[in-house]
């Protein structure tokens, strides 16, 4: 028995080193050559304290006004039903799914509007919270509603009978049980919003500089890759301190358990619609002006079909940038469901610790060290990139999968080793048709996340050699073919809509079979 844990403690620390190893590979070669050590000083220069404390700013006013405004619409989730609960689960979509470059074109035409426009709210920090605060609040909400959706009951009747005190109730019930839960909301939103770099750069603007701005723009303006570098271990270190802090086990407190559902009052009903109207506004702005051309008020479809005109793809490849992202989406998911499937199967206490680490990974840098792999070993681009997506995908794909696969009955694999079939057998005829439907939800999940991507191949400057379907989107918008970069916005958002319906569908089915 003994040799037995052995082997499979080895097995499983093989698996956490293998993952690390993939995502620093760029980044020791980018060091070996670039880095040097006394530059580290950078990490305590004033220059960089300002830049630390704003990027802490924005991230903690943007997570926690997310937070808070995610209370009413996650209770309201957790105990009703009908037509507005469906639209707060498929709201979700906004912060996995939704692309930057859409976000960030729905907003400037918001915030130039005749309505907000003379509150100037576009390049301010009040413009970058209110995007991030846009982005982030469906997690909250999300996790907030199922942590209390899946609280026992009977655990708040039995203390009932004890107490009558509706805020002891709150303290001793409610608070642990979903403090996990809101914990690894805010961690997820806080990393984002730590790590933005679209939203700041277009809707901030440049003198609102945060840690990955300004890695981009060291390496693209004084192209001092140390000093860059020096950010990038700080960015890092913290997000991993603050995962090593809220990430304490990675058990995730799912059950079946029966909803009661109980009558809102009609304050959560407008709050919950005043919610669903500003999240969706967005979206429907991105889809609407695909068709509209704001300088004459009129609705058109020729800016639309321009976009997969010959003449236009000359200049923007739209149809090869296509291709592209769905070529490399596809490629990439599959590979990250397996990698993550193989994982959480040798999963041990620390296994979340390796996996979410590399969501403290700056995409504008990693972009950089990816670029240099190419010139040190002519890596074509394509691979670099799924490698990227890997790296960015991994963490996600684990969240959308883990609870599925480490509560797989394991009596039915037991069962089919004693009739003499191995691991891939059982897989094939046992696993993979149990959880096909999780696989393919997370699949089309993971997809969109690839689909939409936009700092790595704006960073990696590849516009030229390996268009992507963003930093096409982007160009148009930086050459001021605004009417045409947001109809490509409208056809990105209807896209990745179309993928997420259809993932909803599957993994809604797959969670009837679950109770059935």
């Amino acid at each position: 028995m003994g040799r037995n844990n052995i082997k499979i403690n080895f097995k499983n620390k093989y698996y956490d080193v293998l993952y690390v190893g993939i995502w620093l590979i760029p980044f020791l070669f980018f060091a070996r050559d670039f880095f040097i050590l006394k530059d580290i000083k950078h990490i305590l220069n004033y220059r960089t304290l300002l830049i630390l404390y704003f990027t802490l700013k924005q991230s903690f006013i943007s997570a926690t006004l997310a937070m808070f405004l995610g209370i009413i619409p996650g209770i309201y989730l957790s105990k009703s039903k009908g037509l507005l609960v469906k639209l707060i689960n498929a709201s979700v979509f906004i912060p996995f799914f939704f692309p930057i470059i859409s976000t960030v074109i729905s907003f400037s035409i918001i915030f130039n509007s005749s309505l907000f426009s003379k509150y100037k709210i576009l390049y301010t920090l009040t413009g970058i919270v209110i995007a991030n605060v846009f982005y982030n609040v469906p997690i909250f909400v999300k996790y907030l509603g199922e942590a209390l959706k899946n609280i026992d009951k009977s655990q708040i009747e039995a203390f009932k009978i004890e107490s009558n005190s509706r805020l002891k109730l709150y303290y001793y019930i409610y608070f642990p049980l979903v403090k996990g839960a809101m914990q690894k909301a805010y961690f997820l939103t806080f990393s984002y919003c730590f790590t933005s770099f679209g939203i700041i750069l277009a809707i901030g603007g440049i003198r609102f500089t945060t840690l990955e701005v300004a890695i981009a723009t060291t390496l693209r303006g004084s192209f001092d890759f140390s000093k860059a570098f020096s950010y990038g271990i700080l960015q890092f270190i913290i997000l991993l301190l603050l995962n090593l802090f809220i990430h304490k086990d990675d058990e995730v407190h799912e059950g079946k358990v029966e909803v009661r559902y109980r009558k809102s009052n009609i304050f959560e009903k407008l709050y919950v619609m005043l919610y669903l109207f500003c999240e969706y506004a967005v979206v429907l702005i991105s889809l609407v002006f695909a068709f509209y051309n704001y300088f004459d008020n009129s609705f058109s479809t020729k800016y639309f079909l321009r976009l997969f005109s010959r003449d236009f793809n000359k200049t923007y490849p739209i149809i090869k940038a296509l291709l592209n992202s769905s070529i490399l989406g596809i490629i990439s998911s599959i590979i990250s469901i397996g990698i993550v499937y193989i994982f959480i199967k040798n999963r041990h206490k620390y296994s979340h610790i390796f996996l979410l680490s590399s969501l403290g990974v700056s995409s504008a840098f990693l972009g950089i060290a990816l670029i240099y792999l190419n010139i040190l070993f002519n890596i074509p681009y394509a691979l670099l990139l799924i490698l990227a997506y890997l790296i960015i995908t991994v963490p996600i794909a684990y969240s959308f999968m883990y609870y599925h696969i480490s509560h797989f009955d394991s009596s039915l694999l037991e069962a089919s080793y004693l009739d003499g079939a191995g691991a891939f057998q059982s897989f094939i005829y046992i696993e993979f048709p149990l959880l096909k439907n999780i696989f393919f939800s997370t699949f089309l999940q993971v997809f969109t996340i690839i689909f939409a991507e936009f700092t790595i191949s704006y960073t990696m400057q590849i516009g030229e050699y390996f268009p992507t379907i963003s930093l096409i989107n982007y160009s148009l918008s930086n050459s001021k073919h605004f009417l045409e970069s947001s109809a490509l916005g409208g056809l990105n958002t209807g896209i990745i809509i179309l993928i997420f319906i259809i993932s909803q569908i599957i993994s809604n089915k797959n969670t009837k079979n679950e109770l059935e």
